[in-house]
C-alpha cells in the first residue's frame, strides 16, 4: 500500500482550509443539475492507467491491507494512494485537498459535507450511511465533576468544534433539555468554546472547560473512557435531526472527477462493502485482525480501534443508505432543523432544494449506472446469515478490557 507523501506547500494548503470556513468562496461553478445517468460509460479497461487517491480511515486501511481495493482498481487499470488528511492537523482539511486534486474521495458526516458544499466545493455525495447511533456524539464532563445534567451546565463552559458534527448533536441534545449554546447570534445559557482536537482535551483536563461534545469513539477521546476520567451527561437526540440526518457518514467527491471517473467511484464502493461485510461476518471473529491493521497504519492504539469496531458510538463503518430520495430528503431535513435554531452558518448560507438533489449523485444509488448495494440487507455468499453483536460498551468496560490484555 503507497501511502501519500506529507503534502507539500503546506502552509499554503492550510490557508485554503481557512478560506473554505469564511463565506463567499467558490472553488468552483455551481452545477445545480444532478448528473443521474453517464452519458458514455467508460471502457471496462481504460488503456491509460489512472490513479485513485482515498482518505485512509479505518475500513480503507484494512481494505488497503487485504489487498481488496488494489484487486478492485487493478480491474479498471488504475491504482491507489492512501491520504492521510489528519496529519495536517486542521478541521476541514480535506476541502482543500479535494479542490487541489490532492484527494480524490473522502468522508466527513452529513454536517460537514453541507458545510463545504454551500461553502462552493463543487463536490458530490457518492454514499451515505444509515442514521446514526445516538451515542455516536456524547457530552462529558470529567468523572469527579459536580455537573450531573444538562441543566447543571448553566453559566458553565462546554467546548467543542464548529467544523465537527458534535457541535451540532451536543446543540440538539441542550436545546432538547430546555437550553442553548452562546452562538454569534444570541447569548445563550451555556457558555460556548470553539476548540478541537489536542487542544480541547488538554483544556477540559486542565478545568479550562467543563464539559466537552465529541465522538466517545476516536482516538483522542476514547483514552479518556479507558482511564475512567469521564462520564457521559447527555447523547445526541434518538431520532432527532442529528441521529437521522447530519451524522449520517457520507462520502464524496468533486464532481468533475466523479464524472469522469466513475468507474473509479464504483471501484471503491465495490472494495468497501467487500470489507465492511467481512468486518460484520462471523459474529465478530475479524474484528482483532481489523483492529491490528487499522492500529498499525493509522497509528493508534489497538483498544481504540477495537472500540470504533465493537462501540455503538462506532463511526468508521457502517452499513450505507441506498435510496437516493431518502439520502436527499435527510440533508434537507438536516439543514431546515439548523436554520430553524438560528445556526449561524446555514441561517446566512444554505442550499437550494435543487441544489441539494444535485449534491447527492443518483449515479451511485439504488438504479444508479455505478450503484453498488452496501445495504445491511444486501447478503454475500461469504456471510449469509451473518449477524453482528450489538455491543455498547457505554462505561468503556470493553476498551479497558481491550487495552489492559496488549
Amino acid at each position: 500500500m503507497k501511502i501519500n507523501p506529507l503534502l507539500k506547500n503546506i502552509t499554503h494548503r492550510l490557508v485554503w482550509v481557512g478560506l473554505l470556513a469564511s463565506a463567499g468562496v467558490s472553488f468552483a461553478a455551481d452545477a445545480d443539475q444532478a448528473v443521474t445517468k453517464s452519458t458514455a460509460l467508460p471502457p471496462k479497461v481504460p488503456g491509460k492507467e489512472r490513479t485513485a487517491k482515498i482518505q485512509l480511515t479505518e475500513v480503507t486501511a484494512i481494505a488497503a491491507k487485504k489487498g481488496w481495493l488494489q484487486e478492485e482498481y487493478a480491474k479498471v487499470n488504475a491504482k491507489v494512494e492512501m491520504v492521510n488528511s489528519s496529519v495536517l492537523g486542521v478541521p476541514g482539511a480535506e476541502a482543500s485537498l479535494l479542490d487541489r486534486g490532492d484527494l480524490h474521495i473522502t468522508s466527513r458526516m452529513a454536517y460537514p459535507a453541507l458545510q463545504h458544499r454551500a461553502n462552493g466545493l463543487d463536490a458530490v455525495v457518492i454514499w451515505q450511511s444509515v442514521n446514526a447511533h445516538p451515542r455516536r456524539v456524547a457530552i462529558q464532563v470529567l468523572a469527579d465533576s459536580n455537573i450531573q445534567t444538562v441543566a447543571d451546565l448553566k453559566d458553565k463552559k462546554l467546548g467543542s468544534s464548529l467544523v465537527g458534527c458534535p457541535y451540532y448533536g451536543s446543540r440538539e441534545a441542550i436545546i432538547k433539555a430546555g437550553h442553548d449554546l452562546d452562538t454569534d447570534l444570541a447569548k445563550g445559557d451555556i457558555r460556548f468554546v470553539n476548540i478541537s482536537g489536542a487542544a480541547s482535551i488538554s483544556a477540559f483536563l486542565a478545568g479550562k472547560i467543563d464539559s466537552t461534545g465529541s465522538h466517545p469513539g476516536t482516538s483522542s477521546t476514547a483514552p479518556l473512557y479507558v482511564q475512567k476520567q469521564v462520564r457521559e451527561i447527555a447523547t445526541a437526540v434518538p431520532g432527532g435531526a442529528y441521529t437521522n440526518a447530519g451524522g449520517r457518514t457520507m462520502f464524496f467527491a468533486m464532481r468533475k472527477w466523479s464524472i469522469e471517473n466513475p468507474d473509479l467511484v464504483k471501484a471503491f464502493l465495490l472494495a468497501w462493502d467487500r470489507t465492511v461485510r467481512w468486518i460484520n461476518s462471523d459474529n465478530g471473529a475479524h474484528w482483532d485482525e481489523a483492529a491490528q491493521i487499522a492500529s498499525r497504519e493509522l497509528r493508534e492504539p489497538k483498544a481504540v480501534a477495537l472500540y470504533d469496531l465493537k462501540d455503538v458510538s462506532r463511526i468508521s463503518w457502517s452499513w450505507g443508505q441506498v435510496d437516493y430520495a431518502d439520502a436527499v430528503d435527510s440533508v434537507k431535513k438536516f439543514q431546515e432543523w439548523a436554520i430553524s435554531v438560528r445556526d449561524p452558518f446555514f441561517t446566512k448560507k444554505h442550499l437550494t432544494d435543487k441544489q441539494i438533489e444535485a449534491f447527492i449523485d443518483k449515479r451511485f444509488f439504488a438504479g444508479g449506472d455505478y450503484f453498488v448495494d452496501t445495504s445491511e440487507r444486501a447478503k454475500t455468499a461469504a456471510n449469509q446469515g451473518a449477524a453482528t453483536p450489538a455491543i455498547d460498551t457505554r462505561a468503556g468496560a470493553q476498551l479497558a478490557q481491550a487495552t489492559s490484555g496488549q
